[in-house]
């Protein structure tokens, strides 16, 4: 089997016959008594490429298995041409056409290309067309063509925005409000999108936010409640799909902290402290009062005396 890698043939002739040969060839084919003569044909009978998927912009091998199906006429100066309709796959080294010298009798053949496709391309399968052009013997002119088909894929782009919590300090067994904004930046849709959020003090939790269209954006509130006193970080995670079914993860930390309420003694004391404060307060005044009062009766008695 012969491999073209990649680069122009020069086109030379593969056989030399002189001018006689060629008539007397010419001769046999008109020959209605001669064995009977099949048009040669050329065929596409397979196709591969050299990656799992092929990501929008990516560059890709492209390998093409031909097979000439006659047992008896030898092919020449094949020409093999790939286009695609707006030019949304092409050859790497800019040349799209390339050439095989010879292809024997039911002989097989690949032809490997290196392709790259453009990186604005929406997610869905392209075509890639094949001509290809040869000549019989007699140097009669034959050509046909096959459509190969290389699903394209946007890698799926997520963003994590605006994560907040509303309280970061929190007491044992209290609650506070986690809250993020998730886009969908790609060029394709986002899959099966959920959230999560862990850690060693609070209650895990998680949530389903379902799929994203391109361009589009949601958001995202969960409710955490302190189960161990500490403080650390705590882990959210988001997990989404691309089309072709592959998990996607991001991992992002916050800091919290949950503390234990004070003891019963120590609020009874904080308790007490205020009231004794108080009544503290309201004696002094009291006396104060007693003592005006008895200045002022004093003073009215001198000056009943006077």
């Amino acid at each position: 089997m012969k491999t073209i890698l990649g680069k122009v043939f020069a086109t030379v002739a593969c056989a030399v016959m002189s001018v006689a040969g060629l008539s007397g060839i010419g001769a046999l084919k008109e020959d209605v008594n001669a064995v009977t003569y099949y048009t040669p044909r050329l065929m596409v009978t397979g196709s591969e490429v050299d990656k799992d998927k092929v990501n929008a912009g990516d560059e890709f091998e492209l390998k093409v298995h031909f097979y000439n199906q006659s047992d008896d006429t030898h092919l020449y100066n094949v020409k093999i041409q790939f286009t695609t309709t707006d030019n949304e796959i092409y050859p790497v080294s800019g040349t799209n056409v390339f050439y095989v010298d010879d292809v024997g009798f039911e002989e097989s053949f690949d032809v490997s290309v290196k392709m790259v496709s453009r990186a604005d391309l929406e997610e869905k399968p392209y075509t890639i067309t094949v001509k290809y052009e040869f000549e019989d013997m007699y140097k009669e002119y034959f050509s046909d063509s096959s459509e190969i088909v290389v699903p394209i894929y946007q890698e799926p782009v997520l963003s994590v925005s605006d994560m907040k919590l509303t309280k970061s300090e929190i007491l044992l067994d209290n609650k506070t409000s986690f809250s993020m904004k998730l886009n969908n930046m790609g060029k394709g849709n986002i899959y099966n999108v959920t959230v999560s959020v862990e850690g060693d003090m609070i209650n895990n939790v998680d949530t389903v936010v379902g799929n994203l269209d391109k361009g589009a954006n949601t958001s995202v509130d969960l409710s955490l409640k302190g189960v161990s006193a500490g403080s650390g970080d705590i882990n959210i995670i988001v997990t989404y799909e691309g089309t072709d079914g592959e998990v996607y993860t991001i991992e992002k930390t916050m800091n919290l902290t949950v503390t234990e309420p004070a003891p019963v003694e120590e609020a009874a004391e904080q308790t007490a402290s205020p009231s004794l404060l108080v009544v503290g307060g309201v004696i002094v005044a009291v006396v104060v009062v007693v003592i005006i009062i008895v200045n002022v009766v004093r003073k009215k008695k001198e000056k009943a005396y006077a």
